[in-house]
């Protein structure tokens, strides 16, 4: 009897003993939760993640700014919207058939082609969409003035001057080479600013890689009447 009595006695003591141990852990856990910033813990069910979009230019925006920054003659914005792989291509007449150079960068103090420095234009904006200025030689006038650019159709002017330079000056320019020049075109469109005859029209085209725009082409063969 007295070694059972014993017995239960040191059961309950053993009972008290781990339930203040118990309140005393609960106590700590809860101190230590607590202490931890509420911004740090997460809750799935709660929480909302903010999407931080890109912003991007729209085509009119960019067709602008290049515009702008062609009439400022400012290099450094130019350079801003050449792609580093796509890069910029020039077209020129250097006599009877239109070629082109493939730069990565452009700069005003080095015109394409050399004898032909870029001129100081003024900008003709608002910018319009619709069908683009023509140039016509017999009367040597544009049949419209102002800032244009077609979004109903694609260029070909540059894969097209890639085509006759392969013909009739044997520039070898081989078939891998072509059709990315086409896959540039189908992401592209073209613009013309012009006031009149006397001044020399800005013609581009920007071309759409990711979700940026950027100018892959400057057209300075069009309206050239002199071959």
């Amino acid at each position: 009897m007295r070694n059972l009595f014993f017995f239960v006695l040191i059961c309950l003591s053993i009972g008290v003993i781990s339930c203040r141990n118990n309140k005393k852990e609960d106590k700590a856990v809860k101190i230590a939760q607590d202490s931890i910033p509420l911004d740090t813990i997460s809750k799935p069910d709660t929480i909302v993640k903010e999407v931080k979009k890109e912003d991007t230019e729209t085509l009119e925006e960019v067709l602008e700014k290049i515009a702008k920054a062609y009439t400022d003659q400012d290099s450094k914005t130019i350079n801003n919207y050449i792609h580093p792989k796509l890069g910029i291509y020039i077209i020129y007449r250097p006599g009877a058939l239109d070629s082109y150079v493939h730069q990565s960068s452009f700069d005003f103090s080095k015109p394409v082609p050399e004898y032909h420095s870029y001129e100081k234009l003024s900008y003709k904006g608002p910018l319009k969409a619709g069908k683009l200025p023509a140039f016509d030689c017999g009367t040597m006038k544009w049949d419209k003035l102002g800032f244009f650019y077609d979004k109903k159709s694609r260029p070909n002017e540059l894969s097209q001057t890639a085509k006759f330079m392969n013909e009739i000056l044997d520039a070898k320019i081989n078939q891998t080479e072509l059709q990315r020049l086409r896959n540039i075109e189908t992401r592209s469109y073209r613009a013309i600013m012009t006031s009149n005859e006397s001044e020399e029209p800005f013609v581009f085209h920007v071309t759409k890689e990711g979700e940026k725009w950027y100018i892959t082409v400057i057209d300075r063969a069009y309206a050239g009447c002199d071959a």
